[in-house]
């Protein structure tokens, strides 16, 4: 009901509800994340879409080199690798 209320009478309701403009929305790749727009916490800085995506692949490329490095540890004792 808050938030019913607070859309109808196009109010912002601190630390609940806000509107933001079409721009808002284009700059923001158009995340409708409510996190992005309402901080509850004190205000921690969002990760842009784009910097999540090459830090995610640096994490996949990691993983995969420990994958590599695990398995031939396994190998090397016998255990044909962990992966099968």
């Amino acid at each position: 009901m808050k938030i019913a209320k607070g859309f109808q009478a196009a109010e912002d309701i601190p630390n609940f509800l806000t509107s933001i403009t079409l721009e808002e929305a284009v700059k923001n790749d158009y995340n409708l994340s409510p996190s992005r727009y309402i901080v509850v916490d004190g205000g921690e800085e969002v990760l842009p879409v784009e910097d999540a995506v090459v830090l995610l692949k640096e994490a996949e490329e990691e993983r995969a080199a420990a994958d590599m490095g695990l398995d031939a540890a396994m190998a090397k004792l016998g255990l044909g690798g962990w992966r099968g």
